[in-house]
């Protein structure tokens, strides 16, 4: 027998408790979201309290003309299911259908807080009112704007009741927890009654407020999956419209007069009439070519451009376009040698030299340009 079929034939009871600890387990796992193990989980806990969720409505377990009182404290838990469902279904990681899976999970929520309206099990409140309003309205429409100011203050309000109920429930579950250690009695027995039908209770207004606070969540997620999914739907319609451009202009390429498609008729400035006609005829004189070894003979050549000229070739033809200046004025005359004989010569440019020599000495490089020339 397999698991789905145990899943089937197994009591109401067994199922819940066992969601119960599927749920713990993988809101404790340090598995990341986007795993295959995390979903396989999620898939399993969703399957799970989708069959307690049937078998609860196969019961008709609850109406709204009974109360909380009427219910005995193990069919008070089972109130929990589709807002535990609704959880399981945000856990899902399916980018095809998200919307509709949030879509799912919303809806189960607004029933889950549906019933604990009707049992007196919350009381009247602006949140519920303005979450019950919607519905029967467009899942995805976000509800009435609110004041900011005001859905601050209500969420702090409403962040400090979870917190106290959080520290209540711990105190309760830690009362069930430590029963089993207490000598049994009668008045022990109907004590621990009275906790565990105050834990379940109390799970159930806690839960109540998770609930409020995932639903706003909800509407702003639904949209923007919306919003994705006609993103990707314009996407793949513009790729359709692509590919068929493409297939349209690839379309005369194994025609024989491929190429007549994009010539212009320079008399007319209008597309050219094709060669061949639909039968096959041809429509005006054509020359066949090959270019087959055009394009063998550039396939094995370097990937970058080869000179098309030498360098003395290239400057003849600058030169012939003018762009070389040959020529020019007298070359200075050179210097002439002084002769080692003539006494006066050597003499006079040694003097010229230390000239030279004391102006250098009383005139440093830079001088003037840092102003030691000023009076």
């Amino acid at each position: 027998m397999d698991r789905d079929s145990d899943t089937q034939e197994s009591s109401l009871a067994v199922n819940f408790a066992r969601a119960q600890g599927k749920l713990q387990v993988i809101n404790s796992t340090p598995l990341a979201s986007s795993s295959e193990e995390y979903q396989k989980q999620a898939q399993d806990l969703v399957r799970l309290l989708k069959t307690c969720s049937s078998q609860v409505d196969r019961l008709s377990l609850f109406s709204s003309n009974e109360t909380v009182d009427d219910y005995s404290t193990s069919e008070l838990k089972l109130i929990l299911v589709n807002a535990y469902l609704g959880e399981a279904l945000q856990k899902l990681n399916s980018r095809d259908d998200r919307t509709a899976i949030l879509e799912d999970a919303l809806s189960r929520y607004r029933l889950f807080l549906t019933t604990c309206q009707a049992l007196s099990i919350i009381d009247q409140s602006e949140d519920i009112d303005r979450i019950l309003s919607h519905k029967n309205k467009n899942t995805g429409a976000k509800s009435n704007p609110v004041d900011a100011g005001t859905s601050r203050v209500q969420r702090i309000e409403r962040f400090k009741r979870m917190r106290a109920m959080q520290q209540s429930v711990a105190e309760l579950e830690a009362k069930l927890s430590g029963k089993g250690a207490a000598d049994g009695g009668d008045d022990d027995e109907d004590d621990m009654e009275e906790v565990e039908r105050e834990h379940a209770v109390k799970l159930i207004e806690l839960k109540v407020h998770q609930v409020i606070d995932d639903i706003d969540m909800l509407h702003s997620e639904i949209e923007m999956a919306k919003q994705m999914e006609a993103m990707k739907l314009r996407n793949t319609d513009q790729d359709k419209r692509d590919g068929s451009t493409q297939k349209a202009d690839k379309e005369p390429d194994w025609r024989l007069d491929s190429q007549s498609y994009s010539q212009i008729d320079p008399r007319t400035g209008k597309a050219a009439h094709p060669i061949l006609n639909s039968s096959g005829q041809p429509m005006r004189p054509f020359i066949l070519t090959n270019d087959r070894q055009r394009i063998k003979d550039s396939v094995f050549r370097p990937d970058w451009a080869l000179p098309t000229m030498t360098v003395d070739e290239y400057l003849q033809q600058e030169q012939e376009r003018g762009n070389i200046i040959s020529g020019g004025g007298k070359e200075p005359d050179e210097r002439p040698e002084i002769d080692d004989n003539d006494h006066e010569a050597l003499d006079a440019d040694t003097l010229k030299k230390r000239d030279w020599d004391d102006f250098k000495d009383d005139n440093p490089r830079g001088m003037g340009n840092r102003g030691g020339n000023r009076g």
